[in-house]
């Protein structure tokens, strides 16, 4: 195991952001509701691979106090915390936001590995790869009457028709929740989720797609879309839903390892 040749945290007011490991620069992007203690099934293996900054979103986890206002927006706030030529690893929510800083930023982003995530969220007349707007309506709706278990059922639907240990998910969900998001960034991810399309300026640097064929939130047929829009490189996890990196971690590296070689 390699020595982490740096840990650094940033407090309150700013967005906190830890860097560890050796290697290559990568910065880790968590997905809604969550925080980047998502990542700890890997986080030790993925630092002995790369220089890894892992990142609370405005609004959650440790940056909490921070405020999620749009997509654009948390670009510009990421965009000093992305190193050149670094990778960006984006789940769900946060591979949006790494497909929008691919955009704003192509000459200092080496590549992109997006998990369990999507250029657009929602259906679309000519996108029927998706969720429908109902699905995101819902957890808006939820939201409002009981936050908690909204977050909870959520953590839960993620791992839905997996096999799993439920006592180790219990922890990590119990560890992630700690340091809860705000309700407003809520609100407001799900607005991005809901608003957000990269097809309009498709990313033109590598990038690796990572789907669950048994996601509940990415439909399968996604692979086929991004096909469509010339990905080349997806990657289904057959007994894998939208935590890939929880549920299959070694099958999971495997795969993240050879992309990143291959740069």
């Amino acid at each position: 195991m390699r020595q982490h040749d740096s840990l650094k945290g940033t407090e309150l007011s700013q967005l906190f952001t830890i860097t560890e490991g050796q290697g290559r620069p990568l910065v880790a992007l968590h997905g809604w509701g969550m925080n980047q203690l998502v990542w700890q099934p890997i986080r030790k293996r993925l630092t002995q691979q790369a220089q890894v900054t892992w990142i609370d979103l405005p609004g959650h986890g440790r940056s909490a106090e921070l405020q999620l206002t749009s997509l654009e927006a948390v670009v510009e706030e990421l965009r000093p915390h992305i190193p050149a030529n670094a990778i960006i690893m984006g789940w769900s929510l946060g591979g949006l936001i790494a497909q929008a800083l691919a955009q704003r930023l192509p000459e200092q982003v080496a590549g992109l590995i997006l998990v369990a995530s999507t250029p657009r969220f929602v259906l679309a007349p000519d996108w029927p790869y998706a969720l429908s707007t109902e699905v995101l309506q819902g957890f808006a709706d939820n939201l409002e009457q009981d936050y908690a278990a909204t977050v909870r059922r959520f953590f839960a639907l993620q791992f839905m028709g997996v096999r799993s240990d439920p006592a180790a998910l219990n922890a990590l969900r119990d560890q992630i929740l700690q340091y809860p998001a705000s309700l407003e960034a809520l609100n407001v991810g799900l607005d991005i989720l809901r608003t957000a399309d990269c097809r309009q300026n498709l990313v033109q640097l590598p990038c690796l797609w990572i789907l669950g064929r048994l996601d509940k939130l990415i439909p399968i047929s996604l692979a086929e879309g991004l096909q469509a829009l010339h990905y080349n490189e997806v990657q289904v996890l057959p007994k894998s839903a939208h935590v890939p990196f929880v549920t299959h971690p070694d099958e999971f590296m495997l795969i993240v390892e050879n992309f990143i070689y291959g740069l």
